[in-house]
């Protein structure tokens, strides 16, 4: 647990100063000694760590050597470190020190407030910020989340803010929870524009935020000339307004997302002799973009074309849900684009590379968010993902033989979100690399023990395509031998679902990042000599957003099992648990429903 913490932000320095003591109970609790210290590369680092580990018996050991920086995640193009450093002789019963300050470059400074929360047990801990020193700055507000009731931050004379908390259970890790930052008790503090009015309500508020940043728009869009002959190179004038649209957005794609492209030096962007954008023209004519500026092209393509377009801005459901009533446009941290077409509307993100037409990342989907034009902002609630664009379809071919070994042909199609995730994932990956990651996650489906090759993969290029995974698997001990019988399971697909939601107890609430469903269908060739002689009964269940269809039907010496399971739900409620968990448990167990095959010359003596 963390017998104590201090946290100080201080705003003008543009820091964090953290001092933290752990107490270590078991030999699990040794792992904390291996301290890694997140930070993102080229906004921030960490500077001055100083730790120690007082051992039971009160010897201290002292941190003698030099941390050193690894990536922990990349993502959009940017990269999460962490800095490393392993603490000396660290048991069960010691205590461990350490502090450090993260230092922000004040252009880049995003990190105003208190996470409170963590996934350690809290006895004691203090936060403090002191305020940007800033002649005629509006004063600092705040907002506050999952704070213990009674808690709230205490204004200090000065202009400073405390809090102090006690006995704060930590977040437990659970597959298929929330957003972990969606779920932390902390406080954010922020600075409202001098100019912004506060006597507006919320509508008229944003209102007047959508005016100024379509101006934005506006302004980068305004070079008619190179729009127009741009466009006459895409599209023609008897194309359908879906078709041009289409074509407008292959186009954007093609521009090299930076965005996507982990950070640069100065040294890095003088070297590639990458120059800024100031307008469309200008991401035509070098051939790259941010993500937005592409979204930028996008918009004054389709409005060259004679199309009704805007700007959406979103806060990423990766980060939880928006609330206009905070009137705090930080929070919108990621942005689509809104067409009308064909009398029709579109929601689309051109910026994301690996999504195809028509299908919005999972964070940007199903939520609401700024959409901006020139007589002002409205709200707009992006349409949800139905299941369809989010599958896994899986053909598999089997023989087993006298001893229960099952070998065969597998077939994995990934599309929509779970293609585009893939490809995301592992764009940095060469060939060997993606590989391995398929192979990798394809085997974990597969009963313990058995093996997978996967022989091609097709597809990493074509973003509107399946991405597609060919290979060979054997599967030890899939038969069961009973007398001159032999019994399998209905497919060698684990339920993986069952495993995640094996616990009767649960802490946080249901998140499935996007609506999805597998799709598969499985031949059992039988051992020679064998045949069919028992299939289990066709199974169907439909409890609410959820459904699972088997159906097993005889082909010769085989069993053809046809499986479809749907989950439609985003988020279930805690209250909802128990019968989640009741449903994957008996998809698991009609998974595992047996098929029995009789000798052939047991058959003929019967």
């Amino acid at each position: 647990m963390i017998l104590y913490r201090e946290s100080m932000v201080n705003a003008t320095e543009s820091s964090v100063t953290e001092y933290v003591r752990i107490k270590v109970f078991t030999q699990k609790g040794v792992t904390e000694g291996d301290l890694e210290i997140p930070f993102q590369s080229g906004q921030s680092d960490i500077r001055g760590l100083r730790a120690r580990t007082i051992e039971p018996d009160g010897k201290i050991e002292n941190f003698e050597g030099k941390p050193y920086d690894k990536v922990v995640a990349k993502a959009g193009g940017l990269r999460v470190m962490a800095k490393v450093a392993t603490l000396p002789h660290v048991t069960p019963g010691c205590i461990i020190e350490y502090k450090y300050k993260e230092q922000f470059d004040p252009n880049f400074y995003v990190s105003l407030g208190w996470t409170v929360q963590g996934r350690k047990f809290t006895r004691y801990a203090r936060f403090s910020i002191t305020p940007a020193k800033i002649a005629g700055a509006p004063p600092l507000l705040l907002r506050q989340y999952g704070l213990p009731k009674g808690t709230t931050p205490q204004k200090q004379p000065n202009g400073s803010y405390g809090l102090e908390i006690r006995n704060l259970p930590g977040i437990e890790l659970e597959d298929f929870m929330p957003p972990e930052e969606s779920l932390e008790a902390r406080v954010e503090f922020f600075y409202r524009k001098a100019a912004d009015p506060t006597d507006l309500s919320v509508e008229k508020y944003w209102n007047r935020i959508g005016k100024g940043l379509s101006a934005n728009v506006d302004e980068f869009t305004k070079k008619k000339g190179a729009l127009d002959a741009e466009l006459g190179k895409i599209v023609s004038p008897n194309d359908l307004p879906e078709t041009k649209l289409r074509k407008i957005f292959d186009r954007a794609q093609k521009i090299r997302d930076l965005t996507m492209e982990d950070s640069k030096t100065e040294k890095e962007i003088k070297k590639e002799n990458l120059k800024p954008n100031a307008n469309v023209e200008d991401v035509l004519k070098h051939g790259y973009g941010t993500g937005r500026e592409i979204n930028y092209l996008f918009i004054g393509l389709a409005r060259e074309a004679g199309f009704e377009a805007s700007e959406v801005y979103l806060k990423s459901r990766a980060h939880g849900v928006w609330n206009p009533g905070e009137e705090d446009t930080k929070e919108l941290d990621a942005d689509i684009v809104w067409v009308r077409a064909g009398g029709k509307d579109y929601y689309l993100d051109p910026a994301a590379t690996y999504f195809p037409f028509g299908i919005l990342p999972w964070y940007e989907a199903g939520t609401i968010g700024l959409r901006v034009k020139k007589d002002g902002g409205d709200i707009a609630e992006t349409p949800k993902a139905p299941s369809s664009d989010g599958t896994i379809v899986r053909h598999a071919d089997l023989t087993m033989d006298e001893e229960g070994v099952a070998t065969g042909k597998l077939r994995v199609d990934f599309t929509g979100q779970r293609a585009a995730l893939r490809r995301e994932e592992n764009r940095n990956e060469d060939e060997t690399g993606r590989k391995k990651s398929l192979e990798e996650e394809i085997q974990g489906w597969l009963p313990t023990g058995s093996t997978l090759e996967i022989t091609s993969v097709a597809g990493w290029e074509k973003i509107g395509e399946p991405l597609r995974v060919e290979g060979t698997v054997k599967i030890a001990s899939f038969g069961t031998s009973a007398g001159r019988r032999m019994l399998s399971p209905l497919t060698p697909f684990q339920a993986m679902q069952a495993k995640s939601f094996s616990s009767a107890q649960r802490s946080n609430p249901i998140f499935f990042r996007f609506p999805y469903e597998e799709t598969d269908e499985i031949v059992l060739h039988a051992p020679a000599g064998y045949k069919v002689e028992t299939l289990p009964p066709t199974k169907h269940m439909q409890p609410g957003a959820l459904s699972y269809d088997i159906s097993i039907a005889s082909q010769g010496d085989a069993a053809v099992v046809k499986r479809h399971l749907v989950v439609q739900a985003i988020q279930i409620t805690l209250g909802s648990y128990s019968a989640l968990r009741q449903f994957f448990t008996l998809v698991k167990s009609d998974d595992e429903a047996q098929v029995v095959y009789q000798s052939a010359a047991n058959a003929k003596t019967n």
